[in-house]
């Protein structure tokens, strides 16, 4: 998405790959480590550390920060990376130079990326060039876009000014110190003075031919011009929603249909929601007899929950909470209270069953009847389904797919309980709906599943 305004991203990666390759080898090399295994501990490591350091959110450019938090998660990135390593030499070496190249390899990897992620901080926030961005339009579209720029400090944007809309019919919502030129100023001049890298323009309706005109011969060739839906999606992997790009979406939707991602996508659900069952059913076998032990109700519940079409249909989940204590509080005012985390109805050692997903994995059951999928919008509770699609625009539009065990709105929002925070919700929702397809859609499943292994998945 980025890549398009930042070769940061590309170029992370290249230095990744680089840092990777050499400290594998170096290590590999001083201990001695058989040429015979050597290019599969070397393979393994580099695709996993790609791999996982992608899945940790370290290539989000326009969310790039040093702060604990990542330098944590890339520590524990670098763990994950050697797995595959640490299996090749507990079945062929099995001595202590292995432990003294996991050692070394994880260390070495670990502060080289981290201090390369330093220095890049440094040049990212001190020395790359700002982009200058001039806004054509004055509405609540250009506060919005100006809004999600500003708030993407990696992505070293500034937006100078807005260019006023004689015609538009909406009061300025803008900040009392918005920088506006007015419509009789020269635009050539303006984005020469101010030196514009980007413009892109907010105004949703026909425009007249005369200001076509006038930006076709005033913005020079080396400015890039883009439409606030293209540009909203490239900086915030989310669907600008308003009537007009709910209906190029209905067009992109209808004109994608393929038989051939149906069927992969259906094969994709069949053999995920087997792994995942088999890899987790000592777990869930546990969980539930101690359940059953804690009160005597049945481990297993189902939930009237609404699926593609609007459709419902019985959801399976492992009960977390006492008996009897699944009725939702606050529905009529969007609460959505099972996905509190602070909640005395929960049974103790449950909290991180919940935090895992654990009590969610049930729903595979659904999968493999063909009533969800692994990747899609979160199934919702029925009765705040009526809810959502009256208050919320568009929320419908969720129901052309079927919802999913995991997806693109619950790995990037999480659980949401708000309208606002729902409607948030929805905007990745559609975006995914715009560009879905199954290699992305692994990808997201990988990521759900580390985010849940950390108990960090929404």
């Amino acid at each position: 998405m980025v890549r398009a305004l930042s070769r940061s991203v590309f170029i992370m990666f290249l230095f990744d790959l680089t840092l990777i390759s050499l400290s594998t080898s170096f290590w590999c090399e001083f201990f001695n480590i058989p040429d015979s295994i050597t290019m599969f501990i070397l393979f393994s490591t580099v695709i996993t550390g790609i791999i996982t350091v992608f899945l940790k959110g370290h290539y989000k450019i326009r969310e790039f920060n040093i702060n604990r938090k990542n330098s944590y998660l890339l520590f524990e990135g670098m763990l994950f990376t050697n797995i595959p390593a640490a299996i090749i030499l507990f079945l062929f070496l099995r001595n202590m130079n292995s432990i003294y190249f996991l050692s070394a390899n994880i260390m070495t990897i670990y502060f080289s990326l981290f201090i390369y992620r330093m220095f890049f901080h440094f040049y990212l926030f001190n020395i790359k060039k700002i982009k200058n961005i001039l806004i054509i339009g004055t509405g609540k579209d250009a506060k919005l876009i100006a809004d999600e720029i500003m708030n993407k400090f990696a992505l070293r944007m500034n937006v100078v000014g807005f260019f006023e809309d004689i015609n538009n019919k909406e009061e300025y919502i803008l900040d009392a110190n918005s920088k506006i030129f007015r419509n009789s100023e020269n635009l050539s001049k303006i984005i020469k003075d101010n030196q514009i890298d980007i413009v892109i323009i907010t105004i949703q309706r026909t425009m007249e031919d005369n200001l076509l005109t006038k930006m076709i011969f005033e913005i020079p060739r080396k400015v890039k011009v883009y439409q606030i839906a293209d540009f909203y999606e490239l900086v915030t992997g989310k669907l600008f929603v308003d009537s007009k790009t709910i209906n190029w979406l209905f067009y992109n939707f209808m004109d994608n249909r393929s038989l051939f991602y149906d069927i992969t996508k259906r094969l994709f659900d069949i053999i995920s929601a087997l792994i995942i069952l088999t890899v987790t059913f000592p777990i869930l076998l546990y969980v539930g007899i101690r359940v059953k032990l804690t009160d005597g109700g049945s481990p297993i519940y189902t939930q009237n929950r609404i699926g593609r079409q609007g459709k419902p249909f019985k959801c399976y989940k492992l009960r977390t909470m006492y008996n009897n204590n699944y009725v939702p509080k606050n529905v009529e005012h969007g609460g959505y209270a099972e996905s509190q985390d602070k909640d005395d109805r929960v049974i103790p050692f449950c909290k991180f069953v919940r935090k895992a997903r654990f009590d969610e994995i049930p729903q595979m059951i659904n999968i493999l009847k063909g009533e969800m999928s692994i990747v899609g919008p979160r199934t919702e509770w029925e009765d705040l389904v009526k809810i959502y699609s009256k208050e919320i625009p568009y929320y419908q539009c969720r129901q052309w797919v079927k919802t999913g065990w995991t997806g693109w709105a619950q790995i990037n929002q999480g659980h949401c309980i708000s309208n606002d925070d729902i409607s948030e919700k929805l905007r990745f929702d559609l975006y995914y709906l715009k560009h879905r397809n199954v290699f992305w859609e692994m990808c997201i499943l990988i990521k759900a599943i580390f985010l849940a292994v950390g108990g960090r998945h929404g």
